[in-house]
């Protein structure tokens, strides 16, 4: 006589309700590293412009080219803060999920402040004072809705 174990053909079954089951944790995990990453190019790309603009670097010629990759991340910035990916894993604080439309508010003034720069780099505008324009806009967001 052959044993054969009930659950035996349930197995896939199990395998694939383990697997959609962590695929939310997965998903927000990669939203909060995509997040982590974005964020750091805008802080790159700041750093960078800022020493141009400072004159510690001898590199004016590509100062558009920042101010470009900035109002470039500045649109995509909304997209960043999905439900669910906050935690304690992020610099990101709750009050962005509890204060939506403050947050949109925000997101609203660096996208606005972005623009701005790239324009005044594209035209041979005030770049300092888009440049400083648009670290308020950063500050605006910081100060309320990221870990210090």
């Amino acid at each position: 006589m052959t044993f054969t174990n009930p659950l035996a053909s349930l197995r896939p079954l199990i395998g694939a309700v383990v697997l959609v089951a962590a695929l939310p944790a997965a998903a927000s995990q990669g939203d909060k590293d995509y997040r982590h990453h974005t964020m750091e190019a805008i802080g790159g790309h700041m750093q960078a412009m800022f020493d141009i603009l400072r004159g510690k670097v001898d590199h004016a010629d590509q100062l558009s080219v920042h101010a470009a990759a900035l109002a470039s991340l500045a649109e995509i910035t909304p997209t960043l803060f999905p439900a669910g990916s906050g935690g304690d894993d992020t610099d990101a604080l709750p009050a962005i999920w509890e204060n939506p439309e403050d947050f949109a508010e925000r997101l609203d003034a660096f996208k606005e402040a972005g623009a701005g720069l790239r324009t005044a780099a594209e035209t041979g505008g005030d770049v300092m004072a888009a440049a400083q324009q648009l670290g308020q806009a950063c500050k605006g967001c910081h100060d309320n809705y990221r870990k210090k």
